[in-house]
């Protein structure tokens, strides 16, 4: 569990714009940050599929929730952008 928590902080400060974004999503979708992120692959334009890998029953609900969230195409790219993307 502690490498878990080491990993996750370092994923955070790589990524602090993507990080504070999927929170300001997350609070206005009331969901959570990895909701938002799974609402963000669905939105992608490939038409990706999620797999989520879990046995987790409130990760496996968190997830069924995110399907009904639809991004819109400014919130989708702000995402994109938070990450570190640049648009043409």
């Amino acid at each position: 569990m502690v490498f878990l928590k080491v990993l996750l902080w370092e994923i955070w400060k790589k990524f602090p714009e993507l990080n504070k974004r999927l929170i300001e999503l997350a609070e206005q979708y009331d969901s959570t940050p990895s909701g938002i992120a799974i609402a963000f692959i669905n939105r992608h334009p490939a038409k990706m599929q999620t797999i989520i890998g879990t046995m987790n029953t409130s990760r496996i609900v968190e997830v069924t929730e995110a399907s009904d969230i639809v991004l819109t195409r400014e919130e989708w790219y702000s995402l994109y952008q938070a990450a570190g993307n640049v648009l043409p």
